[in-house]
């Protein structure tokens, strides 16, 4: 078997994604024929060209195809095979964690979730990329390669994780939409609604609920950020159905909005931190669900003005 040279990965990523020696180079800051040699090198340890010219471009090659395609995950997983260390220190450590999530659910955690790692973890960086329908889609397979997501149950079953907040769905309007508490189901339904999940790539839990029970709206806007919902209903007569918490925080920045009741009695949203459990026993894993479980005691609603309330000591 040939011997595998690991300096080799990030050129071969480079030249499978460019399909062009010298963008290649300039990406990874390589001169030219430093790239050509690392091309020379994996055509011969692949015995395959990989790249195979068309004129002035190039294809690839159907094994450079499925190598493409295996890569990123391949990357990710020796990424977290060497960064994982038998001791975590939390107060040296400048680790990097990713935790998906929509924009409301991460903005809720991070006043407490600031708070501690401030204190204990000053050098750790946390990213927060979209928990969008292509990853919830592609779960649970796509938690090998973020640390966590934070969204409602009823995607993640059978996941590990740690229940964070549980909210009532409520109505959120245009003060001026002409509803009020009085307006009847039928009213509420037959207003346009606007949905945060694209009714192409599935639903949110409360749409779920309305459809299982024979009841469909037409969906007039559609906004994968919940922080751009009230936007969309500002001067309109259309109708949002969200989480309680959101709708208080939304109405303390748009303050014409208002809330009605929910058109039916509908099972409040669970929101969780899910995470595989391939990374069940790994130390750096285990701090974060444990700074997690501090800010899930922590997180209190305040009913006045929809912020955050912290009470860590």
């Amino acid at each position: 078997m040939a011997t595998i040279d690991y300096n080799l990965v990030r050129p071969l990523r480079a030249l499978l994604e460019e399909r062009n020696v010298t963008r290649a180079a300039e990406r990874l800051h390589m001169s030219q024929s430093a790239m050509s040699i690392a091309l020379g090198r994996l055509r011969a340890h692949f015995d395959d060209p990989l790249l195979v010219r068309r004129g002035n471009l190039h294809d690839l090659s159907p094994l450079a195809e499925r190598l493409l395609h295996d890569l990123p995950r391949a990357i990710a997983e020796t990424e977290q095979l060497f960064a994982l260390q038998s001791r975590f220190d939390a107060a040296t450590s400048t680790r990097a964690f990713t935790i998906a999530g929509v924009d409301y659910a991460i903005a809720r955690i991070m006043p407490a979730l600031n708070q501690i790692v401030q204190r204990e973890a000053p050098n750790v960086r946390f990213e927060f990329p979209a928990a969008d329908a292509a990853l919830v889609n592609s779960l649970p397979d796509a938690l090998r390669f973020i640390d966590a997501v934070i969204m409602p149950h009823g995607y993640g079953a059978g996941q590990a994780h740690i229940d964070l907040f549980t909210d009532a769905w409520i109505c959120l309007v245009d003060g001026e939409s002409g509803l009020s508490d009085e307006s009847t189901a039928d009213e509420l339904f037959s207003r346009p609604w606007v949905q945060t999940i694209s009714p192409r790539e599935g639903m949110t839990p409360a749409i779920h609920q309305l459809q299982s029970r024979g009841i469909d709206v037409t969906i007039a806007a559609v906004t994968p950020h919940f922080f751009v919902v009230p936007a969309l209903l500002i001067g309109t007569n259309r109708i949002a159905l969200v989480p309680e918490s959101f709708a208080r925080m939304a109405m303390a920045m748009q303050p014409r909005l208002r809330t009605l009741p929910a058109p039916l009695d509908l099972d409040p949203v669970r929101d969780a931190f899910w995470w595989h459990r391939d990374r069940e026993h790994d130390s750096e894993h285990r701090w974060l669900r444990g700074i997690l479980r501090r800010v899930s005691d922590s997180v209190i609603p305040n009913p006045d003005d929809g912020h955050t309330e912290v009470a860590i000591q």
